[in-house]
């Protein structure tokens, strides 16, 4: 979820403090790093912390070779609405979706929906008769995939917001909003451009992670990443197996399942290839949105 439009610095909290410096700190562990276990506050902390650490030093080369600040963002968990510059705190949807905020650099990373979306694609799943074959696929129980993976999932929102800083740094966030606020017929197209980028950037740098081995690829990571990027598409009627959904007639805002499992997927196989993400994504979400592809450094 992309927020409006930069200060380069560690929030005052403790927590978002740890999480900067993480983020900040290149990944140089010789094991792949992981969100596993049990959901716990001090385990997802653990994992968004990894995540940042991971996720960032991936991005940074790809930035830097194009001359561009890869200056990683501040992280802040939060587990009530969050004072911050980019929206009004409380409005519904910010203390259940993680977001990016441009005007300080900072990736808000909620606490709520970390808890939500693999447990209710499960519960969905189960009701459309798929969780049985998921179970098979990940080498678990429907018992637990019912139960959700909540820490990979929170990690897998924060890699489609932490793609909204790539655009950023890459100077392309402003070029999709000065399209989206315009007047002409696909005014509109340019917020799912950028949104559907985001998930192909998150698709990309997991895609990587797992490639480079500096993160942990399981079949059940998979599915946690596959059911994250789902259940943020909203409906999901009409599920069958292997997370295949109906095609949406269009594309709104930041697209259904179809539309956002598809540019996750091409985003993961561009990362797994070593391929250029930034222009990689920002190409294949023009192309799927009908839009004109944005300028790069």
């Amino acid at each position: 979820m992309k927020r409006a439009a930069a200060r380069i610095a560690c929030a005052s909290s403790l927590v978002a403090t740890l999480l900067c410096f993480a983020a900040i700190t290149p990944a140089t562990a010789s094991t792949p790093e992981s969100c596993s276990g049990t959901r716990t506050p001090e385990s997802f902390r653990a994992c968004i912390a990894s995540a940042a650490r991971v996720y960032t030093a991936l991005w940074q080369p790809l930035l830097t070779s194009r001359g561009l600040s890869a200056t990683p963002p501040i992280v802040d968990i939060f587990t009530g609405p969050p004072l911050n510059p980019c929206v009004d705190a409380t409005e519904g949807d910010v203390a259940v979706a993680s977001f990016w905020c441009d005007k300080n650099r900072t990736v808000y990373v909620s606490s709520f929906a970390s808890r939500y979306w693999t447990r209710e694609y499960a519960r969905e799943a189960k009701r459309q008769h798929v969780l049985a074959s998921d179970a098979q696929r990940t080498h678990r129980t429907q018992h637990r995939l019912l139960r959700g993976f909540a820490n990979q999932g929170a990690a897998t929102e924060f890699a489609h917001e932490l793609g909204h800083w790539v655009q950023h740094q890459a100077g392309i966030e402003a070029w999709y909003t000065e399209r989206l606020m315009g007047t002409g017929p696909k005014a509109a197209a340019y917020q799912s451009a950028a949104e559907l980028a985001a998930d192909c950037m998150a698709g990309w740098v997991q895609g990587r992670a797992a490639a480079s081995g500096t993160w942990r690829n399981t079949p059940f990571v998979r599915w946690a990443n596959h059911a994250t990027i789902a259940e943020l598409g909203g409906d999901l009627t009409g599920m069958r197996t292997h997370f295949r959904f109906p095609r949406e007639e269009s594309v709104i805002a930041h697209g259904g399942p179809y539309s956002r499992l598809r540019l996750y997927d091409a985003g993961f196989a561009l990362g797994a290839s070593g391929s250029d993400g930034l222009a990689g994504c920002a190409a294949a979400a023009a192309s799927y949105t009908g839009t004109e592809p944005p300028p790069l450094p």
